[in-house]
């Protein structure tokens, strides 16, 4: 196996494609191990920052003004 690396060749990268999803998910593992805490998991959410407040006329976005979803407007949350 090898380990982290920036350095991608194509022959790399097919080889990586080609190899079987359990032996990628172990890889992946044993990395993952290498440099994180196995016992955490990172949580992330999504978040908008525009809900109810975006002032653009998108006709395809249900955020745009166009819109009465029934939300109120939000206030920017600050940088944490």
């Amino acid at each position: 196996m090898e380990y982290y690396t920036n350095e991608w060749s194509i022959e790399k990268a097919l080889a990586l494609f080609e190899k079987p999803l359990f032996e990628l998910l172990y890889e992946a593992q044993t990395v993952h191990r290498q440099n994180f805490d196995p016992t955490k998991v990172q949580v992330s959410i999504l978040l908008s920052i525009k809900t109810g407040n975006c002032s653009e006329d998108c006709k395809y976005c249900a955020q745009s003004v166009r819109y009465d979803t029934g939300l109120e407007p939000e206030k920017l949350l600050e940088v944490e």
